[in-house]
């Protein structure tokens, strides 16, 4: 990083450094750091991208469009400095029948009216926009938490019943009147129960099925959003039909970045990746990555629950790759 004392002239944006926070921009003024902006990035944990700024030794992170609104004020009150400088100069010359001067004085007129101009617009814009602008950080840290504080309910619950099968998503059937999450005890391949009820949570296999836990999945709510929201029609379906139907997921509900479902050697292959929650999802993956095959978050979990609904077949999660952004489901749809 440069000093200082290495900058020979007075100058605004001087400097751009990488570091391992991001991006810095110092503003130099006198010769001397009255401000600092650093660590801006795009963070899907928060509200998008955020700037930290320290000035004269205060420092506070805000987001960018906050921080834009702010800028713009900033040019505004700029302009109104050189607007107040160029009327020193007028009221310095004063009267006069000088030519020159006179000619001089038309000339500072303009440049102080085009100033006052910008000084009025720009200082407009920027209160415009910080009175108007709503900050959507705090409901999407709001539902982050709440992604995040499910999965871990989920993996308490499993461990503490000592559940260890992958997930089964039933659809409505066998005495059910909407789809269920069926978490098996052991790890080996389920004979699922077939007398079960809404109200069942734990289906103990004394009919000789498998033990496990009955749960409502965390995208139901989601999918039956979309459904009445979208109209969309996802019983009596296919796969192909029931994927377009949830495209509102990534262009109007932005809670993907895509997704796509395609048949591979007789297996139904998912591949998800998150988008305004990919923070909490790398998070989950992180710390939790037995919550994708078991109960998997709100928006795998539509996306498996619509497979059901629309084949009206099981989906059993095989196996699941959640090393990177690109969670991979490998799925098998079977009668029941």
């Amino acid at each position: 990083m440069s000093s200082a004392s290495e900058v020979d002239h007075c100058r605004i944006c001087d400097r751009f450094e990488n570091g391992p926070g991001g991006k810095s921009l110092r503003a130099i003024v006198n010769d001397s750091y009255l401000i600092t902006i650093y660590k801006w990035r795009l963070d899907t944990n928060g509200p998008g991208m955020t700037m930290r700024v320290r000035f004269l030794g205060r420092e506070t992170e805000m987001p960018m469009w906050r921080a834009a609104t702010l800028a713009l004020i900033f040019v505004g009150l700029v302009f109104a400095a050189l607007a107040l400088n160029v009327q020193n100069s007028i009221d310095e010359i004063g009267d006069t029948n000088d030519e020159v001067l006179q000619n001089r004085i038309l000339s500072l007129q303009k440049e102080r009216d085009a100033y006052i101009v910008s000084a009025v617009g720009f200082t407009f814009l920027g209160l415009f926009g910080f009175f108007t602008l709503v900050e959507h950080g705090y409901p999407r840290k709001l539902a982050e938490d709440q992604m995040i504080s499910s999965a871990r309910t989920a993996h308490g619950v499993t461990r503490g019943l000592s559940l260890f099968g992958n997930a089964y998503y039933l659809p409505a059937s066998h005495g059910l009147t909407k789809e269920k999450l069926f978490v098996q005890a052991a790890e080996s391949d389920a004979d699922l129960p077939r007398a079960l009820s809404d109200d069942m949570v734990v289906a103990p296999g004394r009919d000789g099925s498998s033990p496990g836990m009955l749960i409502d999945p965390p995208g139901l709510k989601l999918l039956e959003t979309i459904e009445e929201d979208y109209d969309a029609v996802f019983s009596g379906t296919d796969i192909e039909s029931a994927e377009g139907n949830l495209q509102v997921l990534k262009h109007s509900l932005s809670l993907l970045e895509d997704f796509h479902f395609k048949k591979r050697d007789g297996k139904t292959i998912l591949r998800v990746e998150y988008g305004n929650m990919l923070s909490a999802c790398r998070i989950i993956r992180r710390d939790l990555p037995d919550t994708c095959r078991q109960v998997a978050c709100i928006g795998c979990s539509c996306l498996l629950l619509a497979a059901a609904r629309a084949t009206n077949k099981v989906v059993k999660v095989e196996k699941v790759d959640n090393s990177d952004d690109n969670v991979i489901f490998t799925l098998q749809l079977r009668d029941w």
